[in-house]
């Protein structure tokens, strides 16, 4: 089945667009996912899923396929198995971000293949539900992209810069004396002194969202009632019907 979904996140594409394809810090955005590992374009881990008091746990492993920076879209293939079944789920997602000015607009393609017990769902209530998923991933991507780095990191670098002012001090307290001879090679020749490697830029940590699983039953819940009340109603008139021939025939 195919699916299709957009929403919002109010930065801009450029700074959206990294963000993206860091699957580090988007990985805990989306409800009930667990990353194992991350190998370049390449990761695997666990995604759970709740059916009333019951939870089904995949494994699986994904790939970013392709990205195009000018158009900003990027396609993500997956596939997992049930932990405790023999339930299957493959999923090509496209996602394409779209400038609308300080904020940006993503569309998200998803082609699904689902076996097992949430296949009985069929796909207008599995739309339903990755609507809300979505929309959950979405709402704690906005807040990951808008947040400032962690106060580790900037104490780790409040510190590091006092280190070095204390250096610095040091060093113009120390005279300066100039080498007495160039540094040399093996075979005689001048070699450049290596300029020294600029710090890493700060890079926030992922934050930890709340991993609890989406519930297919209680998202799906109120569109199976709304879909059932007219059988319901039905089956109540009959039943009604019948207790009233049966008292006539008394």
């Amino acid at each position: 089945m195919e699916l299709d979904h957009e929403f919002t996140v109010p930065v801009p594409v450029d700074q959206a667009w990294p963000v993206l394809l860091d699957v580090e810090r988007i990985a805990p955005c989306m409800p009930g996912a667990t990353l194992d590992s991350v190998d370049g374009d390449e990761f695997t881990g666990r995604l759970k899923v709740k059916l009333g008091a019951m939870t089904i746990t995949y494994r699986g492993a994904a790939r970013i396929a392709s990205r195009d920076e000018t158009t900003h879209t990027v396609s993500i293939e997956g596939t997992g198995k049930e932990a405790r079944g023999s339930g299957t789920a493959s999923a090509t997602v496209q996602a394409q971000l779209h400038d609308e000015g300080e904020r940006t607009r993503v569309t998200v393609h998803t082609k699904l293949n689902v076996t097992g017990r949430p296949a009985q769902f069929g796909r207008n209530i599995l739309s339903e539900v990755g609507g809300k998923l979505v929309g959950r991933f979405a709402g704690n991507l906005a807040e990951e992209i808008t947040r400032e780095p962690t106060t580790e990191v900037a104490e780790d670098a409040t510190a590091a810069a006092g280190e070095k002012t204390t250096s610095s001090k040091d060093e113009a307290s120390t005279p300066q004396v100039a080498p007495s001879e160039p540094v040399t090679g093996g075979d005689g020749t001048p070699q450049a002194t290596p300029e020294p490697k600029p710090a890493a830029a700060a890079r926030p940590a992922a934050r930890p969202f709340d991993d609890e699983a989406i519930d297919l039953l209680e998202v799906a819940g109120p569109s199976i009632a709304k879909r059932l009340a007219p059988v319901v109603a039905g089956l109540a008139a009959l039943w009604a019907l019948r207790r009233i021939l049966r008292r006539k025939h008394r």
